[in-house]
């Protein structure tokens, strides 16, 4: 999106304990993985979720990179955007929190994104970013070739895999928002997750798969399930709204309080892969435990600012400035951060 969405600095009511950051009448989800990795190459397979009004995405992350203080941002992003569930949006995001720069393109996906499944995937290395659907190149931003704003290189450190359900107030960008299309459910059947590996993957490839996980169960060593929201959201993020069942992991958008699935699996005709795992696979971790995330962050080309969900009493700590240069509250055990 080109334009950026207006921010107003307002006040931040945080609550203690358990309790919710905001009285939000919805609730999303957000999933991330508790490593994050130097290069490498990321495909999910997927049924993304679309209606106007709401964004289904996949993306790369450096948790900080939102900090005022942060010497970088770094995200590599897909994203269905609802109001047009027959492209998906590719992003590249450098630069600093306040001055980022992006590099938007939309690719056409067939059936529609929240029609079929479809194999998404990312690349990451020293030299380029390349996105793929079900195994054809759509995009590929290659350092001294075309990439005029010189984001490959920037894309420096490391980065966590994500994927996240919600609800945008910028009908400009994604649509007028539709409450009557709730519930909406991003299904996800598996997940590889490849080493960047010069020359030595499979048929000389540059990738070498490190794990697969087809959510037979959710391994909590592996994953986590966001609980906070962002300004210019209509929901809040929470772990009861990500489950798995019959081999798949749900991430749901629905009406606050009914946070569940009870509907029917959809089937996917691709054989699914058999899950390998870099660590111990865990049990399912029940989703109303209190939860206290390191960092996190998501995508969207909108400087909105986001906040994680303390479960404690927080300190306040004051100096941090979001991405349109307004000060803002930055509170301990969490995380300012902003969705693009």
């Amino acid at each position: 999106m080109s334009i950026l969405k207006t921010l107003t600095t307002g006040t931040l009511a945080v609550l203690a304990m358990a309790s919710t950051l905001s009285a939000k009448d919805f609730s999303g989800a957000e999933l991330y993985t508790n490593e994050e990795f130097s290069y490498g190459k990321f495909e999910a397979r997927m049924k993304m979720a679309a209606a106007s009004g709401t964004v289904s995405s996949m993306f790369l992350y450096q948790n900080g990179s939102e900090q005022a203080s942060a010497e970088r941002w770094v995200e590599v992003d897909i994203e269905v955007l609802g109001k047009e569930p027959e492209k998906f949006q590719s992003n590249i995001i450098t630069g600093r929190a306040g001055a980022q720069k992006t590099s938007e393109k939309k690719h056409a996906v067939s059936p529609a994104a929240d029609q079929g499944f479809h194999t998404y995937g990312l690349e990451w290395t020293p030299n380029y970013v390349r996105w793929t659907v079900d195994g054809n190149e759509v995009r590929k931003t290659e350092k001294g070739v075309n990439d005029p704003k010189d984001q490959v290189a920037n894309l420096i450190g490391t980065q966590g895999l994500r994927f996240n359900i919600w609800s945008s107030e910028s009908a400009e960008w994604v649509g007028q928002f539709d409450e009557s299309k709730l519930p909406l459910f991003q299904f996800i059947n598996w997940v590889k997750v490849y080493k960047y590996t010069p020359g030595q993957g499979e048929n000389g490839s540059d990738f070498t798969l490190d794990w697969t996980d087809n959510f037979d169960t959710f391994n909590s060593a592996r994953w986590s399930k966001g609980n906070w929201t962002f300004d210019g959201n209509r929901v809040d993020l929470t772990p009861n709204n990500i489950y798995s069942k019959d081999g798949m992991l749900i991430l749901a958008l629905t009406r606050k309080g009914q946070e569940s699935f009870n509907g029917q699996v959809p089937q996917d005709n691709e054989p699914e892969p058999a899950t390998s795992s870099s660590a111990a696979p865990m049990p399912e971790s029940s989703s109303s435990e209190p939860f206290i995330p390191p960092m996190s962050s998501s995508s969207e080309i909108m400087a909105i600012q986001q906040v994680r969900t303390p479960q404690m009493q927080p300190k306040e700590v004051r100096g941090i400035v979001n991405a349109k240069g307004a000060h803002v509250k930055e509170i301990n055990r969490y995380r300012v951060n902003f969705k693009y």
